[in-house]
């Protein structure tokens, strides 16, 4: 079955987090990868694993995204990295002496297994599992619906998890784990010593009656 690569339920699953409440919520996290974990962090977790990168069509230059299996590994995990060395040279370009200069010189010229900081993590188990364990885990999902692109049922808890199922419903294909923008913050704030413009403002999501509002396409499953 082809692996469909999808990128806008992690951003309404994040989107749900802050929504619900969840910026005072720890993100359920897969295999302890954590926010602003780089490839080699992945790579040192995983020193054996099998490592592809995958490049779909809706792929900007800050979006990097690998698969990572082999023995021991439950099914395969696929990584969607953030490439900051791109914005960090256009933070360097608009304001050359920003008094953040010093690091963001640093970050900006980093190799790849340092720039490349985890986003969000997909787990595809070897095989479906019933719904039912994750409601007996984490309880009633916050919210359920359909995909925007082919359709396929989900449900999203507020501590960023986002389960993909079945036709029937009763079963789930893969997992989606995303982190609340608080964690992101403070992520950045320990590792770099300052937060960038785009965590500071808590976006404002739209309503429309009682659902919220998506924003994009939801990306392709697959190596498109």
């Amino acid at each position: 079955m082809a692996l469909r690569i999808i990128r806008s339920l992690p951003f309404l699953c994040a989107s749900l987090c802050l929504w619900f409440g969840g910026a005072g919520v720890d993100a359920e996290v897969y295999q302890k990868i954590g926010p602003l974990d780089t490839l080699a962090d992945i790579k040192l977790r995983f020193p054996s694993a099998d490592y592809k990168q995958l490049k779909p069509a809706w792929a900007q230059e800050w979006d990097v995204m690998y698969s990572v299996s082999g023995e021991g590994l439950s099914g395969q995990i696929i990584v969607k990295f953030n490439d900051g060395r791109p914005s960090y040279k256009k933070m360097l370009q608009d304001d050359p002496e920003s008094k953040n200069k010093e690091m963001l010189e640093k970050l900006a010229t980093e190799t790849n297994e340092e720039a490349l900081s985890v986003e969000w993590v997909r787990w595809v188990p070897s095989s479906p599992i019933p719904l039912q364990r994750f409601i007996s885990k984490y309880g009633k999902p916050t919210n359920s619906g359909f995909s925007d692109e082919d359709l396929q049922p989900y449900r999203n808890w507020s501590k960023g998890l986002t389960a993909y199922l079945s036709d029937d419903e009763k079963a789930v294909l893969h997992v989606d784990f995303t982190f609340t923008r608080e964690e992101r913050r403070k992520a950045f704030q320990e590792k770099y010593g300052f937060v960038p413009d785009s965590l500071k403002e808590v976006p404002q999501l739209e309503r429309k009656g009682s659902k919220v509002k998506r924003s994009g396409k939801r990306p392709k499953n697959g190596n498109k």
